[in-house]
């Protein structure tokens, strides 16, 4: 805790020098013919987006994966049915095990015993929770991977290239100049 009240303290020092009411520095005869031009070269031309977010969106609803596929975000599909598989896999395995224990539990009861077993009713419970949450699961999958294919077509335009570049320059004159280029 004390690195940031060091830092606020000195960033006050610094900030609270210029608020004082001191008469302005003489300009030197180096800084009077500065000029600063700013050209925009670029004609504004009409941004056309490539890829639909609403035909990426049914794509991905209508087949989980086929959206990242409109989008040409290949890596992105084993990995979408490689998760919907598994969370599958855990309803289908899980309603088995609930459908066998709930035959065993009401086999069990009997006019003598109409609680049954109750180890055997935990059990399917226990198994049809774990089903329940499994379909909860896929659901959200689900939303996500069309809600990652809708993203995915909206930033598919977006520029990442590494054109743009930025410099700082200190000259022997005591000027530093910042330099943007994209």
């Amino acid at each position: 805790m004390k690195y940031p009240v060091l830092i606020s303290a000195f960033l006050l020092l610094v900030f609270a020098r210029s608020t004082m009411g001191q008469d302005p520095p003489a300009q030197s005869d180096s800084l009077e013919n500065v000029t600063i031009t700013v050209q925009d070269t670029a004609a504004p031309r009409p941004f056309v987006r490539t890829k639909s977010p609403l035909t990426a969106a049914l794509l991905s609803a209508a087949l989980p994966g086929l959206g990242q596929y409109y989008n040409e975000s290949y890596w992105k599909i084993p990995v979408i049915l490689g998760i919907a598989g598994f969370l599958v896999r855990g309803i289908v395995v899980n309603n088995q095990d609930f459908a066998n224990f709930k035959d065993e539990y009401n086999a069990t009861i009997t006019d003598t015993n109409p609680a049954g077993d109750l180890r055997l009713k935990q059990l399917r419970e226990f198994y049809r929770d774990q089903r329940d949450t499994y379909i909860w699961w896929l659901g959200i999958f689900y939303i996500l991977q069309v809600a990652d294919a809708v993203v995915d077509a909206h930033l598919y335009d977006f520029d990442v290239s590494d054109t743009a570049v930025a410099s700082i320059r200190f000259q022997p004159t005591g000027a530093i100049s910042l330099s943007i280029r994209f």
